[in-house]
């Protein structure tokens, strides 16, 4: 493990560096889906609410 802005090994700063790597790999992989699929992302943005139907949106 490496240190986190000159703070120590402590387990408070290597949980700080997990959490940092599984957040990267996470960003990682949705920059990819979107990257291999745009039409994908664009369907998606482009249906409708869940929640349309209570606040009465006609799509």
């Amino acid at each position: 493990m490496s240190a986190v802005g000159g703070v120590g090994q402590g387990p408070i700063s290597q949980f700080v560096v997990i959490s940092k790597s599984v957040a990267e790999q996470a960003v990682t992989e949705q920059i990819k889906e979107v990257t291999q699929d745009p039409a994908k992302r664009i369907r998606e943005l482009q249906a409708p609410s869940p929640f349309s139907q209570f606040i009465d949106i006609k799509v």
